[in-house]
């Protein structure tokens, strides 16, 4: 701000940028984005095969999104709008075939996983949100977008993210699933003669603190991949992301490509199953289609 020259084009700026803040503080108040519920406020089921339970750590690490469920959507009707419809059941050969999959190639001494796999499974252990918005930034200068532009297509790309992340951690407080560093050790108890247990199992990183179904990173990934699309008017379009955890970027040359990595990439790690994901992109899908659909439309 110091930057530019003190003039009444900077002063209706600041005034312009004033009324707006204000504006969307006063809509959103009483959102529920300042509660601070407890697990036990969520009303969790009694604990059982396919049950999610937090990870009990050393220290336990504290249990994520539990205010989302309770938060006023961006643009959606009602968090659970588009809430899918649940995990596969546990003696389902689908499900069998998922778990097998993530034992295998997401234990943390894994024998099945490449290297390119190890790679891809820990850039995705960064902070999507911040990979998301630092690639859209840098996708915003390559295009040479101008300030308005830029600003459409964050406000696109944040809300149907934003929304997506309601409407996925609903549905992960709705169903309670388990995660594989639950389900892999007690796979005696899930009823399904195709798992077999493994008291020693880990994942390759330690896990999210939140319900399995359906993958954040998949609902998330897939709702801003989605705006982006629809913002550009073709998923074909040529970006990068980067991740502190690795210090690599990967360059795309279209936007579901990165979700088709994210998808593969949570199962790599240990976090999710693949059914868990592929549900996940779908949610983020059909989040991203109403709030394009809804709003962000020309005026007439």
């Amino acid at each position: 701000m110091a930057a530019i020259p003190n003039d009444s084009a900077k002063g209706n700026g600041i005034m312009i940028g004033e009324q707006v803040a204000a504006a969307v503080l006063a809509l959103r108040a009483g959102d529920g984005r300042d509660s601070n519920p407890t697990l036990s406020d969520l009303n969790p089921p009694p604990a059982g095969p396919g049950i999610w339970e937090p990870n009990p750590g050393n220290p336990s690490p504290p249990v994520l999104g539990l205010r989302l469920p309770g938060i006023t959507p961006l643009a959606l009707k009602s968090a659970s709008q588009f809430r899918p419809d649940g995990p596969n059941p546990l003696t389902s050969q689908d499900y069998a075939e998922d778990f097998n999959q993530v034992k295998s190639l997401g234990s943390i001494n894994s024998t099945a996983r490449t290297p390119a796999q190890m790679t891809e499974a820990l850039f995705w252990t960064d902070h999507d949100l911040r990979q998301w918005n630092d690639g859209m930034l840098r996708l915003a200068g390559n295009r040479g977008l101008d300030l308005v532009q830029t600003a459409r297509m964050l406000a696109m790309a944040h809300v149907a993210g934003g929304d997506a992340m309601i409407a996925g951690f609903e549905a992960k407080y709705h169903y309670w699933f388990w995660r594989p560093y639950q389900a892999i050790p007690l796979a005696d108890t899930d009823g399904n003669p195709a798992t077999q247990s493994d008291s020693n199992w880990q994942p390759l990183r330690p896990t999210p603190n939140h319900p399995e179904y359906p993958a954040a990173h998949a609902f998330h990934s897939s709702a801003v991949a989605n705006a982006l699309r629809a913002f550009f008017g073709t998923d074909k379009v040529a970006f990068s992301l980067d991740s502190r955890v690795t210090g690599t970027t990967r360059d795309y040359k279209q936007f579901h490509d990165a979700v088709k990595d994210v998808m593969l990439a949570r199962t790599l790690a240990g976090f999710h199953f693949r059914n868990s994901c592929e549900e996940g992109s779908n949610l983020g899908r059909e989040v991203s289609r109403y709030v394009v659909e809804h709003y962000f439309q020309p005026l007439d």
